[in-house]
């Protein structure tokens, strides 16, 4: 046992994956012996939630304060620079291996009430290796509790080109409701200098869509598939931009507050998130 809980090794063809039970974590995804996610060492806290399963909500909530059934809830604010509650309760939560083979892993965990949110969950996270496709990866969360409770779920990872600058990456984004001008990459084009940290919002919700990276001088591209309306994208500032997060959200930031996409997560109810990460 180390500060990551434990470690777990997947492969599947030329893939092969490290998962860390805390935080249900994703340390590494390689093909080909190439970086297709910025890696962390199993036993270090990573930095910028890397890699990690955010539930019951993802990004953020304002000032950590919300209301829900007539009720005004106080989570713990833990981004002192936002001064908000910053991606659910179990990213640093230790998860139980369920089961486990050599392609494939299932982690647990109960998310007991709280003062901030007074709801019972289970979640359980599978990640399957494919020796074709990639990482397939689903979030499975079920009310145990007996009162209905706001939900929202997503995932941090990082695609990388085997660690390649993102800024000499060529970046496609799906065609968004959410599109700023400079940050319009509908049609494939290089990073560059670009800094971007939003929220975009699928148009093509509930079909697949795909966010891609590629670079020529690795001679390689990554991508992460799946349905979720909504997706954050974050240029990796804080890892040295080697990287670009991309984290497929049920919902958008502040959810809890304004209500937007939030899921109301009946008792005995359950909601599922899926995605794919691969390589070409």
């Amino acid at each position: 046992m180390h500060s990551g809980g434990k470690t777990i090794h997947l492969k599947a063809g030329h893939y092969q994956a490290v998962i860390v039970t805390v935080g249900a974590g994703l340390a590494e995804l390689t093909h080909h012996a190439r970086h297709v996610v910025i890696p962390h060492k199993p036993d270090e806290m990573p930095l910028a939630h890397l890699g990690k399963v955010l539930i019951p909500w993802p990004n953020r909530v304002t000032d950590g304060c919300y209301r829900y059934n007539s009720k005004t809830l106080q989570l713990a604010v833990n981004d002192p620079v936002s001064h908000t509650a910053i991606h659910g309760l179990l990213a640093w939560r230790d998860w139980q291996i369920n089961h486990q083979s050599a392609s494939e892993v299932s982690l647990t965990v109960f998310l007991p009430p709280s003062y901030g949110y007074p709801f019972a969950l289970m979640s359980e996270v599978i990640y399957r290796l494919d020796a074709t496709s990639g990482l397939h990866v689903s979030i499975c969360t079920q009310n145990v509790g007996d009162e209905t409770a706001p939900y929202g779920a997503g995932a941090h990872p990082y695609l990388t080109c085997n660690l390649q600058h993102i800024d000499s990456c060529e970046l496609t984004l799906p065609a968004s409701e959410v599109v700023h001008g400079e940050l319009n990459f509908s049609v494939p084009r290089i990073v560059a200098s670009t800094a971007i940290d939003h929220t975009f919002k699928s148009a093509l919700s509930p079909e697949e869509w795909e966010v891609r990276i590629s670079s020529h001088s690795q001679k390689m591209s990554t991508f992460l598939r799946s349905n979720q309306p909504w997706l954050q994208v974050y240029t990796g500032e804080k890892l040295a931009r080697r990287g670009l997060a991309v984290e497929p959200m049920t919902c958008p930031p502040d959810a809890f507050n304004s209500g937007i996409s939030l899921i109301h997560l009946a008792p005995g109810e359950k909601h599922q998130l899926n995605f794919l990460i691969g390589s070409e």
